[in-house]
């Protein structure tokens, strides 16, 4: 798993694409993304995009991997709804590194899917033990999207950089935070005083086209760099 040796050398900057776009991934690896990831079979909430299924969607997915050169690509495969088994097996064998998803939606038996890292989502009925139990069941990261849909885009605040510091707390694996608040380039010091290993930022951050994509990820990889 590339993202995990990512995670341990350094503070990391994902890129969760609004789009399954070449065209956004190879600006988000040229502004300074360390990692990206895509979706297939979901209605993203916060760009407000529908992602088709893995059949129509890996084209553009396999153009995406083309060229971003080594940086780890993972994916969403959905939510209720999942791949086929033989949409499954491609995904193994297509080069992306791992799949991330709700706990809520996991299939158990994705815990043993070839060639891939695992990383689960924990939204913000979470609780210690459930932390501890995934990662005794083999989860490699956490992603941290334990803000309530109510609360997407508005300004980070102390008692949100309190919750991320004691979900780090309580887990043994890496926690990525994503943008479901309005976080901005110099706040991301404050999410490693709280223990977080990276940040994913996405559409609420990002917005949906080139440009806006690059600029927001080169802001986010300079502020990274300034890290003591």
């Amino acid at each position: 798993m590339k993202l995990l040796k990512t995670l341990k050398s350094g503070f990391t900057l994902m890129v969760s694409l609004p789009k399954n776009d070449p065209a956004l991934a190879e600006a988000a690896v040229k502004a300074g993304a360390r990692c990206l990831k895509v979706h297939v079979n979901c209605h993203h909430y916060a760009s407000d995009t529908h992602f088709h299924s893995w059949s129509q969607e890996k084209a553009v997915i396999q153009e995406i991997l083309s060229v971003i050169g080594d940086v780890p690509l993972g994916i969403v495969t959905g939510e209720a709804e999942q791949p086929s088994r033989s949409d499954l097996e491609e995904i193994c064998d297509s080069g992306i590194d791992f799949w991330d998803l709700f706990c809520r939606f996991t299939p158990p038996e994705y815990m043993d899917l070839p060639n891939l890292g695992r990383m689960v989502a924990i939204d913000s009925s979470w609780e210690p033990w459930l932390v501890k139990s995934l990662h005794a069941l083999g989860v490699n990261v956490i992603e941290s999207s334990i803000i309530p849909r109510d609360l997407y885009r508005t300004p980070l605040n102390l008692e949100d950089v309190a919750r991320y510091r004691r979900l780090a707390q309580s887990s043994d694996m890496p926690i990525l935070i994503p943008t479901q608040k309005d976080i901005r380039p110099h706040q991301v010091s404050s999410l490693k005083k709280a223990g977080a290993a990276g940040i994913t930022i996405g559409a609420v951050v990002t917005g949906l086209e080139v440009q806006s994509l690059s600029e927001a990820t080169a802001a986010f990889s300079e502020a990274i760099s300034s890290l003591s």
